[in-house]
């Protein structure tokens, strides 16, 4: 594209001269540059985007980035930087987003860096070494953020007050080895931050004191914790953080350890009673070494009544104990992905009065093997709708199946089936059964407007009869090798199709249909770059759109 630069991984030890005002865009990550003089960019006044990551330098002049007012993205990220000055930044008025992590500075300097930027909104700084301390000018001037990411596992001293200067951060990002001082970061960050989240921290000796907490007007509505170790004892006191949410709360735990066993006998209701304003959950690979030692939770479930949605992936799930699934009255969206989920569990877990709400219901990769048996089971659910068993090993589908009413859209892709049956419910809307086995498609459903049945061995579109309000067809990687302009137009209602990547016939009739419709390639979405001839040989490989006949071979 025009004015975009692209020296990545060059070997370039300087930025190359002659840089002019054509340039907007300028990548020059993942080379040896050392050194940014105030000529290398003078001329660069239309700038937009600056990538200088990963290189070694250790010295830019004062004057370097002066010239560059339009700039609204600059990355400094992964050199050798042992200082910043406040005159690099002056003239940035523009800049929305700035990285400086990973170089070797131990503080921000001794003035504001960030002062002559109004416009700043996403900010990264830190280091995971030589980076110790937070100062109370740090953040001065900037008042509105949607990210800001400190990276100081090794943090010795925090300013009171240094984060209070930012009026609105939407997302916080801290990495923290050890809690001594979140609770300062917390306080100051209250009543302006969103979202906190935390990385690569251990929170087993977290002890949060109310005593230091007098802020009413709180704004935040998430918490997010990444790597995190949590411990039977500090549990509760990460809870006590929830307290001071406003509104419906959403906690999400990735790749975290908890190294307990779920004993929560000690803990108050009152304690953590604003665990019931808990609206989303969010749990994805989550290591318990004591698993199978944990507890029941029971002591906890009547705190769960307003939760609407919950995802628990990757945990080695097996089982929701059926009281549990009746107290989530509000629960409304359940994935419960790559876990160990089989029948008999999840009769368990779909019990009588169990999710009355649920209206969609994920259950990928886990370990179903009977359509039939999960159809039954989930007919407890009336208000399920959308249910997605994707990556379980079904391969058979009995002529026959019970599913709740409602259902709209059904996910069987890679479940290894090999042909279809009245088993698909004739209320869908949406239908998913790409990466099977399948070599044909004659099923009537009535309502259904999508089908994704790409990846499979169907030799010819589907019969348009059956499907009479399909709007949207994907069908690309099975081994069709021709379509009509009749077919096509049996599909009456029919908006989009993506059928690339299949053995196409290049015959006369099909080179003059697809070459001759303009009005094709709206429908096509993936023309004509997924449309290749398969033969005849002289023309295999060729785009469609591009291919010749002589009339000879054609009459």
């Amino acid at each position: 594209p025009t004015g975009v630069c692209d020296g990545r991984s060059r070997s370039l030890n300087s930025i190359p001269s002659g840089l002019t005002s054509a340039v907007k865009s300028l990548d020059l990550s993942s080379n040896e540059i050392t050194y940014v003089s105030n000529s290398d960019l003078r001329r660069c006044v239309n700038l937009r985007t600056l990538r200088l990551g990963a290189n070694e330098i250790h010295t830019v002049e004062e004057d370097s980035f002066f010239s560059l007012r339009s700039l609204e993205y600059l990355d400094l990220s992964y050199n050798r930087l042992s200082y910043f000055s406040s005159s690099w930044f002056r003239s940035l008025s523009a800049l929305k987003f700035l990285n400086l992590l990973g170089n070797l500075y131990k503080t921000l300097g001794e003035r504001s860096l960030f002062s002559h930027l109004p416009n700043l909104r996403i900010l990264k700084v830190g280091n995971s070494n030589s980076f110790t301390e937070i100062q109370e000018k740090d953040f001065a001037g900037l008042t509105l953020l949607e990210k800001l990411e400190i990276n100081v596992p090794n943090l010795q001293t925090y300013a009171p007050k240094s984060l209070k200067s930012v009026q609105n951060i939407s997302h916080l990002i801290l990495h923290l080895k050890q809690p001594v001082l979140l609770l300062e970061i917390f306080v100051d960050t209250l009543s302006s931050l969103e979202h906190l989240e935390l990385r690569d921290t251990d929170l087993n000796t977290f002890h949060f004191s109310e005593v230091s907490i007098n802020e009413t007007n709180t704004s935040i509505k998430k918490f997010t914790f990444r790597n995190v170790q949590i411990t039977d004892e500090s549990f509760p006191e990460v809870v006590k953080m929830f307290n001071y949410v406003s509104g419906g709360l959403e906690v999400e735990f990735d790749d975290c350890t908890y190294d307990g066993v779920g004993d929560f006998r000690t803990l108050t209701l009152e304690t953590i009673k604003h665990v019931g304003d808990l609206e989303t959950l969010t749990i994805r690979k989550l290591h318990i070494p004591q698993f199978f030692l944990f507890h029941d939770l029971s002591n906890i479930y009547s705190l769960t009544g307003k939760v609407k949605r919950i995802t628990i992936e990757n945990s080695k799930v097996f089982l929701v104990p059926c009281l549990l699934s009746q107290h989530l009255k509000s629960l409304e969206y359940l994935d419960l992905s790559e876990n160990l989920m089989s029948e008999e569990t999840l009769k368990n877990s779909a019990c009588e009065h169990a999710w009355p709400l649920l209206k969609t219901l994920v259950l990928r990769q886990n370990r179903l093997k009977s359509l039939e048996k999960t159809g039954e089971i989930l007919l407890t659910l009336k208000n399920l709708t959308n249910l997605d068993i994707s990556k379980n090993n079904f391969h058979s589908m009995p002529e026959t199946c019970q599913w709740p009413g409602k259902m709209k859209y059904l996910n069987l892709s890679s479940t290894r089936i090999q042909s279809l049956t009245r088993c698909i419910p004739q209320t869908l809307e949406i239908l998913d059964i790409s990466n099977n086995d399948l070599d044909s498609f004659s099923l009537i459903l009535p309502k259904l407007k999508e089908l994704y049945i790409s990846r499979n061995k169907l030799k010819t579109l589907p019969d348009a009869s059956f499907l009479p309000v399909l709007l949207v067809m994907r069908i690309s990687r099975n081994i069709i090798n021709t379509f009509s302009k009749e077919q096509l137009d049996s599909f009456q209602k029919l908006k989009t199709l993506e059928a690339g990547g299949n053995s196409f016939i290049c015959s006369c009739d099909f080179l003059s249909f697809t070459q001759g419709q303009q009005a094709l390639a709206q429908v096509l979405i993936d023309w004509p770059e997924e449309y290749l001839c398969d033969s005849p040989s002289p023309v295999r490989g060729q785009r469609v759109q591009d291919t010749r006949l002589s009339p000879s071979e054609c009459h």
